[in-house]
């Protein structure tokens, strides 16, 4: 198993782009493929990749953190990508033994991320050319962001929650992927003065405390507890600022957690609606 970290460089793949058969494993990795102009190789993706539409409508192999290799040898990949979130391990093991080339890209949570995730996956696919242009154009859209940022007067409360239903109810964190983002956007992220690492459960009286100004949630954790509505009646929500103006902002979960090509898009909404009542 090929591990490659955000800032490899240097193709890793030996075999013709065009007739590698890709199998993505992760939505943001599906999405980087497929903005790098090779989605009409990609065969399968899991559950995760939701967007583009082309993604989201070809045939899936399972979530990316539950993988089995049965699903995914149908598809008789070339290439398998990953990041580090993907397992379990005993079934990468296993596709490498098929001879399954696989490769796990390490997950980097900071401005450079979405730009380093991409040149890893131009790297691994042979297509660092194009990697890099693409890469170049997010750096510089997310730059853009953090100076834009930089010209507000106020820094909000925020807390990025992470749903699924009543029996995930998580605050994410430092490392997460979205804790840079908030600092990126001119605001006091919660969980750095909760102390927490990656994601915990939410905790009322923590959250109250934390007095966040704005909550951030993905679109489907607040299907996942039945809208808007069920989401106030989580304790605790409804007794925060946030929760009491109703200034909780809702995104694609793709494109808040995925950290890929459209991150420069994010932090621009991020700081608008952010900021919006400070402007």
């Amino acid at each position: 198993m090929l591990v490659l970290g955000a800032t490899a460089c240097g193709g890793t793949a030996d075999a013709d782009p065009a007739e590698t058969r890709i199998v993505p494993v992760d939505g943001d990795v599906a999405e980087i493929v497929f903005a790098l102009g090779l989605g009409d190789q990609v065969v399968a993706t899991d559950i995760s990749a939701t967007f583009p539409a082309e993604a989201d409508a070809l045939p899936e192999v399972g979530y990316q953190r539950a993988l089995a290799p049965e699903p995914i040898v149908a598809f008789e990949p070339t290439i398998v990508l990953a990041t580090d979130l993907a397992g379990p391990d005993e079934t990468l093991d296993a596709l490498e033994r098929l001879g399954i080339e696989t490769v796990v890209i390490e997950r980097e949570s900071a401005p450079s991320g979405p730009g380093d995730k991409i040149r890893a996956v131009g790297a691994a696919l042979g297509v660092e050319d194009a990697a890099t242009e693409l890469a170049a154009d997010v750096d510089a859209r997310i730059a853009a962001g953090i100076e834009r940022a930089a010209e507000e007067t106020a820094a909000p409360r925020v807390g990025v929650l992470y749903l699924r239903g009543e029996n995930v109810q998580l605050l994410l964190g430092e490392g997460s992927g979205v804790d840079w983002l908030i600092e990126a956007a001119g605001a006091i992220d919660i969980a750095d003065d909760l102390g927490v690492v990656d994601n915990t459960a939410i905790n009322t009286e923590a959250l109250i405390e934390a007095a966040p100004d704005v909550l951030i949630v993905p679109e489907r954790g607040l299907e996942s507890v039945g809208g808007m509505e069920g989401f106030l009646d989580i304790p605790g929500i409804a007794q925060t600022p946030a929760g009491a103006d109703g200034r909780v902002l809702v995104y694609d979960d793709q494109y808040l957690l995925g950290n890929g090509p459209r991150t420069g898009a994010l932090l621009d909404d991020l700081i608008t609606e952010i900021h919006g009542d400070n402007r």
